[in-house]
């Protein structure tokens, strides 16, 4: 083999080395973003988590105050005029609600 091939095979093996070196630091740079991109997604996926709890919660809250509301039986205040004794009359007591409005 003359010495010329030698020079260019340490030559081509000197610039391979290089470029392995440079290829290792951007995976490493690559390797640190997807790293970063990781630890995002668990800080965003934790944050919906609790952002779903928190909206479960209001609904059934919400649900429970609906339930309550719709009953038709309510304890109420209620007045009128007593055309029998001639005064004005005024109450507490329970109320079956038949129309709303």
């Amino acid at each position: 083999m003359p010495v010329r091939d030698g020079r260019d095979t340490v030559e081509l093996i000197e610039t391979q080395a290089v470029e392995l070196t440079a290829l290792r630091e951007y995976l490493a740079a690559q390797n640190a973003s997807l790293e970063q991109i990781t630890k995002e997604f668990s800080v965003l996926e934790a944050a919906v988590a609790e952002e779903r709890a928190a909206w479960t919660a209001e609904a059934e809250k919400l649900s429970k105050q609906n339930r309550r509301l719709s009953s038709p039986w309510s304890v109420g205040f209620f007045g009128g005029y007593d055309p029998f004794r001639d005064e004005a009359v005024c109450g507490v007591g329970v109320v079956y609600s038949v129309i709303r409005f």
